[in-house]
């Protein structure tokens, strides 16, 4: 056992010393979760007596299993290990441990073994072992803006004494000295059921079958999406032909303007109040077509692989907020904000996180009138943060709610009723929340005001650094 100090002790680098190591597989958070359930849902109808060394994702849906396991099976000792025990009996339902059958261990705190999760089981027939380690996966967007990669994790399975042995001794190895690990004895941590070379064949086969089960799951998305190449091709064909259409269309009518003024001014007859009118002109033709130029280069910036980052709200968006309180103010526009402190970060890199505020920042102090207001909230809903920037500006009208995702669909302001912008700022906005494996929905009634609400992924808790 340790003080409460640092360790760089990893139970999966320790698991991998063995020679030759146990094979490890590649797997979603989802067949992790399926194995610990069948491994546990084994244990209550073959009705054995185990002792169980367990620490789990932090996430409410995955503790559910052993719920249902300490109702239903028949166990000597469940030793909940954690470096966040608190934490881990909240998952569970319980607001203190003492009240459970569950003995809680304490692990010392380090980058590795916060990103391992473990399943360890003894019986007096067999040991068997789930050791998983997350890693970091990157953003990759197919060409209808579906994610394709999120953050995976390592697994090791394994009946074998040794691996389960191994793993055990590294436990031990990591227990933070406290009232609860101080009664438990050192026979605890020897195995005594022997290894035969059926074991070695069952954790093979395991082994074998999730393999087939992420290889058939793969193919299946793999057979759906070649099934529909053919009808996505052309559906993205036409959506680029009408792109193209609409950008040609938005570049030409600024260049059809600047000329008309700039034939004008030539004019000598022309001149002081509506020569500034026509220079006015040409500076607002100008910005248009650099913001059409801007938002399309945008779009475009969506297509290559892109690594997510750990992205604190509460840090980004009151640096933002504060950027536009002098225009709020100008506009007498009040801006506001609340963002708690203890949000998870978001699982997205962070230049789209500030692109899709400042987008809709922008959006919304366009078509708010004076003495209106617009506000930015966000809250964590399970492994995901709901983000909210409402308004009491103009609204949308129902009949337009499906447009305005739609390339270069733009509305009249409320200030001088006129169109203004690029039309591209929601649909950059539509496109950075679906690459970043969110959704955006909008709620709107004319005159009354908007509120975009967007679901963005949080980084799993494993994955979460250490900050001072």
């Amino acid at each position: 056992m340790t003080s409460k100090t640092k360790s760089s002790l990893s139970l999966y680098q320790l698991v991998q010393s063995i020679n030759p190591p146990p094979l490890e597989i590649a797997v979603s958070p989802t067949t992790v979760r399926s194995c610990v359930a069948m491994f546990l849902d084994l244990l209550i109808e073959q009705k054995l007596s185990a002792k169980i060394w367990l620490k789990l994702p932090q996430t409410k849906s995955w503790h559910q299993e052993v719920r249902k396991y300490q109702k239903l099976g028949q166990f000597e000792k469940i030793y909940l290990c954690s470096d966040h025990l608190e934490r881990s009996a909240k998952l569970l339902g319980f607001e203190d441990l003492a009240a459970s059958s569950l003995i809680p261990v304490t692990l010392t705190k380090n980058a590795e073994l916060k990103r391992e999760c473990f399943l360890l089981v003894i019986t007096e027939d067999f040991s068997g072992l789930i050791l998983t380690q997350w890693q970091k996966g990157k953003i990759k967007v197919n060409s209808s803006g579906k994610r394709l990669e999120q953050p995976y994790l390592k697994m090791v399975l394994s009946f074998q004494v040794s691996v389960v042995q191994k793993a055990l001794l590294g436990i031990q190895k990591n227990l933070v000295t406290s009232r609860a690990t101080e009664q438990i004895l050192p026979a605890v941590f020897k195995i005594t059921s022997t290894e035969t070379k059926v074991t070695n064949f069952i954790t093979k086969l395991l082994l074998k079958q999730i393999e087939q089960s992420e290889s058939f799951q793969a193919s299946v998305e793999q057979r759906s999406l070649t099934q529909n190449k053919d009808i996505k091709s052309a559906q993205n064909l036409r959506l680029d032909i009408d792109f193209l259409h609409n950008l040609v269309a938005e570049l030409r009518s600024p260049i059809t303007h600047m000329k008309t003024a700039l034939s004008l001014l030539e004019s000598k007859s022309i001149k002081g109040e509506q020569r500034q009118r026509y220079l006015k002109m040409l500076e607002r033709e100008c910005d248009r077509q650099n913001s059409v130029i801007s938002g399309s280069l945008e779009l475009l910036s969506l297509h290559g692989p892109v690594k997510a980052e750990a992205v604190y709200l509460n840090e980004l968006i009151p640096g933002i907020v504060s950027t536009y309180q002098p225009l709020a103010s100008e506009k007498q526009i009040q801006l506001g904000y609340t963002i708690p402190d203890n949000l998870p970060p978001v699982s997205c890199p962070t230049a789209w996180v500030r692109q899709i505020i400042i987008q809709l920042l922008n959006n919304s102090l366009q078509f708010t009138p004076p003495k209106g207001r617009v506000f930015v909230q966000a809250t964590s809903i399970n492994d995901a943060i709901k983000l909210i920037i409402s308004d009491t500006g103009r609204g949308i009208e129902a009949k337009d709610l499906g447009k305005i995702f739609d390339s270069f669909y733009r509305t009249k302001t409320v200030t001088n009723n006129e169109i203004t912008g690029a039309g591209l700022g929601l649909t950059i906005v539509h496109k950075l929340v679906e690459s970043a494996g969110g959704s955006i929905l909008v709620n709107s009634k004319l005159n009354k005001g908007s509120s975009f609400r967007i679901l963005l992924p949080t980084v799993p808790p494993e994955l979460i650094e250490d900050r001072c």
